[in-house]
């Protein structure tokens, strides 16, 4: 119980600073639901979920929504409007990494339609945490190695690009489970720990279990490129052209990318 309470002080310090009118991008998962709840403790934060039309995360977000009593605006894309933001993001990004490309499209999509100046993310959280599948595998101690390394990839190369992503529209993006205090908080906690009995994030679902969020706390999601509905789309137009998805996405990008 003391490790999750310290874990909801980390994030409300981290967040203590963001305006109380700020935008969070909200898959109905853990990560983002337990930001929207600490966020509530000091205003009436939007929550704006991204994908096409019937897409897992807009299901589940309606819902985490609702429980949380929180103002809620989907984005629903078409393909072609879609393919339209795959060429806006590769203005910022190259076109080689797919995975990448239609992970950050909600934010893109989110950042020039929102009007809050100030948009939250979760970036961090699976690193921190052992959200992916492939540290199901591992022992504590390459667990351990994999996190460190992992974190270090999203503060040096990831939360900066989700910066430049959010300033193209004159957006600022925060990033709650990279600051500081987040950081140190989940280090105080064994690596062996975060997966229990094949469940992932285990203390960060506490946490969310103390700030009453119920079974959105125990979600299993999808990555947001898939929960988005985006990744299909992508290689169903790929296909189309008897592309892979990286050569889709170099005949849509800029020339000079």
């Amino acid at each position: 119980m003391e490790r999750t309470r310290t874990i909801v002080e980390a994030l409300d310090a981290a967040m203590s600073d963001i305006p109380s009118d700020a935008g969070i991008l909200f898959s109905g998962g853990v990560d983002s639901a337990l930001l929207a709840a600490i966020a509530k403790r000091r205003g009436r934060p939007m929550l704006y979920t991204v994908g096409i039309e019937g897409a897992p995360d807009l299901i589940a977000a309606e819902e985490a929504a609702a429980r949380l009593e929180l103002p809620w605006r989907p984005f629903i894309v078409d393909r072609d409007e879609l393919e339209h933001h795959c060429r806006s993001l590769m203005e910022i990004l190259p076109p080689d990494d797919p995975v990448t490309v239609s992970y950050e499209l909600p934010l893109l999509i989110v950042a020039s339609m929102a009007r809050e100046e100030v948009l939250i993310t979760g970036q961090g959280a699976d690193e921190l945490f052992a959200g992916y599948n492939r540290y199901l595998s591992m022992g504590p101690a390459e667990l351990e190695r994999e996190l460190e390394a992992d974190l270090g990839k999203v503060v040096g190369h990831a939360a900066p690009l989700e910066r430049r992503i959010a300033a193209r529209y004159g957006k600022e993006a925060r990033h709650p489970f990279l600051d500081t205090r987040t950081i140190a908080a989940v280090r105080s906690i064994p690596a062996g720990e975060m997966i229990v009995d094949g469940n992932r994030k285990v203390p960060l679902r506490q946490a969310a279990e103390l700030m009453g969020l119920g079974p959105t706390a125990w979600r299993e999601k999808k990555a947001a490129q898939y929960g988005s509905g985006f990744m299909n789309v992508l290689r169903a137009r790929a296909r189309e052209r008897s592309l892979t998805v990286r050569q889709y996405l170099e005949e849509l990008a800029p020339a000079g990318r």
